[in-house]
């Protein structure tokens, strides 16, 4: 059984392994700044960023915001020697039993077998794709875009409130401001 413990600043010694993780699963617009996220780790009250632990062994890491209305998953990771064991959605199962609000994500667009594989393995999980369009702000603060989609659990939600949501992730998460022309 897998258990979630809490990183609580960026000098908790799993923070060396779940950055290690980090920086090796995640291209860079797709990751913070070793500085960024230890800001967020250290000062966000919304934030957290937990070690998945299996019988005291690191096997990865889960991190994600806690807002009003809704929770957001920002980087979710198991390490490569442990994928296949059914960790994933052990930990994404667990989390929605314990958050008790509608839970948002980022996936890439299916267009190769891996973001296929990667959009199923969440609706197995009892998520849909919006219909809206989304892409996340670049983490460098450059302004550019990259195209993804937004999944939630609860669909219905989502779809009701996806402006606000974009919104939320783009202020707090991104602390980007599109540009008005």
């Amino acid at each position: 059984m897998v258990q979630f413990k809490k990183i609580q600043n960026s000098s908790d010694l799993l923070f060396g392994k779940m950055y290690e993780l980090y920086q090796c699963t995640f291209p860079n617009v797709e990751r913070r700044s070793l500085e960024s996220l230890e800001y967020v780790l250290n000062f966000n009250k919304c934030f957290e960023m937990d070690a998945l632990m299996n019988d005291n062994e690191f096997v990865g890491f889960f991190d994600f915001w806690t807002f009003e209305r809704f929770a957001f998953i920002e980087h979710f990771a198991i390490d490569s020697k442990m994928r296949g064991h059914n960790i994933g959605s052990e930990v994404i199962q667990a989390f929605l039993s314990k958050i008790n609000l509608p839970v948002v994500l980022e996936v890439e667009i299916p267009k190769d077998e891996q973001s296929i594989r990667r959009i199923g393995f969440y609706e197995r999980l009892g998520f849909k794709v919006l219909s809206q369009g989304y892409a996340q702000p670049y983490y460098d603060g450059s302004g550019k875009l990259l195209p993804l989609l937004l999944m939630s659990n609860n669909y219905p939600f989502a779809d009701k409130n996806f402006s606000l949501i974009k919104s939320i992730l783009y202020k707090e998460v991104y602390q980007y401001s599109p540009k008005i022309e």
